[in-house]
C-alpha cells in the first residue's frame, strides 16, 4: 500500500460537513488502487481567520505548496464578507487564497466535467428531450489565469503612477466606491494561450470529442487574440480534432439546449467561471458540480467542487455533498487511482438513479423517503462503492 499526501482544505460554511463525506469516500476507494490518502489540515478561509487572524496563513500555504495536491473545500461566507471583509477587503479568501493558490501553482487548466445521463433527465433543469440517449458531455476547460482576474495585480506596476490614476487601475482590495473611474485591465499572453489550448485539443483528441472555442472576438480585442491562436494551433497541430468557434453570449443561449455544446469547450478565465456555474445549474445543481485545477507541466493540482460553501445550511446537515464526493474522485483519477474514481463515480450514479435525493434536487415526484441529509447521502455513496 503506497501512501499519498493531500493538503486538505475543510473550507467555510457547510465545507466541513460536505469535505468530510468526500475525504472519507476518497479514502475508502483509493484503497481499490492500493493507495493510502494522508490527509494534512492546511486551513484557508474565515474560519482560517478566525483561529490565526488570517484568511491564508502562511504555514497553511507553505504546506499546500510542497505538497502540491490540494483537496479544497471552498471559502467565504456572507457574514465575515460583509463585515469583517468591509473593514479588511484583502482578507477575502476567494481572492486572498484562491487567486494566490492558482498563481503560485501555475494552475492553468480547470477541468469542470457536466455530464448529462438521459436516466437522470428528470434532475436537469433543462427539457428531457434536449438529451439524447445516448447522454452529453461538456467538459468546459476554463483557462484559470491572466484575464480580468489578475490583470491589475500582474501588470499596474508597468504603469507610471500618474496614468495608473487618471485610469483608475487599482486591486479590488483598494477601491473605495467613492473613485471617479476604476478599471480592470484584461490581457493574455500568445505563450500561456498556446500551452492552454495544446492541453485541450490534447484532452479532445484523447476523449474523442470536439474542441469547442468561446470567445468575444467580434468585439474584444484579447478574444480577437485569442481565436487566432486557437485556429492557428489547430489547424498546424491538430487538425483531426473538430474545431467550433462560438461566441460567449450565443454560447450562454446553448446552455439550454445542452447537446449543441457536447464536446470539450475551451473558454478564457472570466467567461469560463461564468459559463461553467450556468451550466451547473442547466445540469441541475452546483452541488453536483465538480472541478479540477491542473499545472499541465509540474502536476500540482488543487480539487475544489464548483458548488460554493452554502453558508446559510451550515450545521444543518442539509448540503449535498455529491459536487465534493465526485471532485474527490477528479482527484483520484489525477493521482492514479483509476479504480478508486470510477467506483466514486459509478456509486453516485447508482444513487441517484434509485431516486435518493438530497434538498437542492428533490422535487414534488421524488419519494419522500428518500429525501437525505449531507451525511445520510455519505452513507449511501459508501454502501455502493
Amino acid at each position: 500500500m503506497s501512501i499519498k499526501k493531500i493538503a486538505l482544505v475543510k473550507g467555510d460554511g457547510s465545507g466541513p460537513e460536505m469535505m468530510e463525506q468526500a475525504v472519507r469516500i476518497a479514502q475508502e476507494a483509493a484503497r481499490l488502487d492500493k493507495i493510502e490518502l494522508e490527509f494534512i489540515e492546511t486551513p484557508m478561509g474565515w474560519n482560517a481567520y478566525d483561529k490565526f487572524g488570517d484568511t491564508l496563513p502562511p504555514e497553511s500555504f507553505k504546506k499546500a505548496k510542497e505538497i502540491g495536491t490540494i483537496f479544497f473545500g471552498g471559502v467565504g461566507d456572507f457574514q465575515h464578507d460583509s463585515t469583517i471583509g468591509v473593514d479588511k477587503p484583502e482578507m477575502r479568501p476567494e481572492a486572498r487564497a484562491l487567486l494566490a493558490l492558482r498563481k503560485e501553482l501555475g494552475l492553468l487548466l480547470n477541468f469542470r466535467p457536466i455530464i448529462y445521463y438521459k436516466s437522470l433527465a428528470s434532475l436537469a433543469n433543462v427539457k428531457p428531450e434536449t438529451i439524447p440517449a445516448e447522454g452529453i458531455k461538456q467538459i468546459w476547460v476554463r483557462f484559470l489565469l491572466e484575464d480580468s482576474y489578475f490583470g491589475n495585480a500582474d501588470l499596474k506596476d508597468m504603469i507610471p503612477n500618474e496614468i495608473r490614476e487618471k485610469i483608475g487601475v487599482k486591486l479590488k482590495s483598494e477601491v473605495t466606491g467613492r473613485e471617479k473611474i476604476v478599471a480592470d485591465i484584461a490581457y493574455y499572453k500568445r505563450a500561456t494561450i498556446e500551452k492552454y489550448i495544446r492541453a485541450a485539443f490534447a484532452y479532445a483528441r484523447k476523449e474523442k470529442l470536439p474542441l469547442i472555442s468561446i470567445d468575444k472576438a467580434n468585439v474584444m480585442a484579447r478574444y480577437d487574440f485569442w481565436r487566432k491562436i486557437v485556429s492557428e494551433v489547430g489547424r498546424n497541430e491538430f487538425p483531426d480534432v473538430p474545431l467550433t468557434h462560438q461566441l460567449v453570449d450565443s454560447a450562454s443561449a446553448l446552455l439550454f439546449t445542452p447537446a449543441k455544446l457536447h464536446g470539450v469547450i475551451a473558454c478564457g478565465n472570466e467567461h469560463g467561471d461564468i459559463l461553467s456555474d450556468g451550466a451547473a445549474s442547466a445540469m441541475g445543481s452546483m452541488g453536483l458540480m465538480c472541478s479540477s485545477a491542473i499545472n499541465p507541466e509540474t502536476g500540482a493540482a488543487m480539487f475544489e467542487s464548483g458548488a460554493g460553501t452554502a453558508p446559510t445550511l451550515a450545521g444543518q446537515d442539509k448540503a449535498n455533498p455529491l459536487g465534493r464526493i465526485l471532485t474527490g474522485a477528479l482527484m483520484l483519477r489525477h493521482i492514479g487511482a483509476e479504480k478508486g474514481a470510477l467506483a466514486i463515480e459509478n456509486a453516485v450514479n447508482k444513487v441517484l438513479n434509485e431516486g435518493y435525493r438530497t434538498g437542492d434536487i428533490f422535487t414534488k415526484s421524488d419519494d419522500p423517503a428518500k429525501l437525505l441529509g449531507t451525511m445520510g447521502m455519505g452513507e449511501k455513496v459508501i454502501e455502493r462503492l
